[in-house]
C-alpha cells in the first residue's frame, strides 16, 4: 500500500513536470491567413523557428494565394521571407523582410475594338516585390491563437510586363506617322498608362493564425 502511494506520488508529480515543461516549451511551426500587407491580397502561410539569437527568434515562412476574378484573370501571391520577433513572452514586435511575387495587383480592360484591337481582354500586372514588414503581433509561442497588424510596402524587383508585345496586341494595324505607343498615348489625353509592378506604399495587412 505504502509502495503504491509512492509511485502515485511519484507519477503526480512527474505529470506536473512535464505540463509545466510543455507550457514553456516553444512551439516551432505556425499556420496563419493574410489579408493584404506582403501578399497583396491574400495568402495562406506556413512558418516554421529556424534559429534564435537570446530573445529573438527567427522564422522561415513561405505562403500561397490564389483567386480566380473571371475565366482568364486571376490573382496569385507567393510571400517568402524570415520575421524576427522580440521578445519571449504574448506581444512581440515582428520584423520582416521578404520577396512576394504577386499577378493581379492592377488590371486593366481592353474592351474589343477600343484600338483596332479584335478581342476584349484583360491586361495584369505581375512582378517581384522587396516586402520589408513592421507589426504587432499577438503570439504565445507554446501554441495557440496568433494575431497581427503590419505595415508591409512592396518595392518592385521585377517586373514582367512587356510594352512592345502589349502595345501589338493592343493596336495590330496601324496607319500614319505615329509610332503605337504615340497613338496610345494620344488617345488618353496625352497621358502613357501601363499596367505595371509598381512600388506600393499603402498596404497595411491583418494575420489570423494557430501555433501548433
Amino acid at each position: 500500500m505504502k509502495l503504491k502511494r509512492k509511485l502515485g506520488f511519484l507519477l503526480f508529480f512527474l505529470t506536473i513536470n512535464l505540463l509545466g515543461n510543455s507550457q514553456n516549451k516553444t512551439n516551432n511551426l505556425a499556420i496563419t491567413l493574410d489579408l493584404g500587407g506582403n501578399s497583396g491580397f491574400y495568402t495562406l502561410n506556413g512558418e516554421y523557428e529556424v534559429g534564435k539569437i537570446k530573445d529573438y527568434k527567427l522564422n522561415a515562412r513561405i505562403g500561397f494565394g490564389y483567386f480566380p476574378i473571371m475565366s482568364n484573370v486571376q490573382f496569385i501571391g507567393v510571400p517568402i521571407g524570415i520575421n524576427m520577433l522580440t521578445g519571449t513572452k504574448k506581444h512581440h514586435l515582428e520584423l520582416g523582410v521578404g520577396l512576394s511575387y504577386i499577378k493581379g495587383l492592377e488590371n486593366m480592360h481592353i474592351p474589343a475594338g477600343t484600338y483596332g484591337n479584335y478581342l476584349d481582354w484583360w491586361q495584369q500586372s505581375e512582378g517581384v516585390y522587396f516586402a520589408p514588414s513592421v507589426g504587432y503581433r499577438y503570439d504565445k509561442l507554446t501554441g495557440g491563437l496568433i494575431l497581427k497588424v503590419y505595415y508591409a510596402p512592396l518595392f518592385t524587383v521585377y517586373d514582367f510586363f512587356d510594352k512592345q508585345k502589349f502595345l501589338d496586341r493592343l493596336i495590330p494595324v496601324l496607319e500614319g506617322n505615329l509610332t503605337k505607343e504615340e497613338y496610345y498615348s494620344n488617345s488618353l489625353g496625352g497621358k502613357s498608362v501601363y499596367p505595371t509592378a509598381k512600388n506600393e506604399f499603402g498596404y497595411f495587412g491583418i494575420s489570423v493564425g494557430y501555433r501548433f
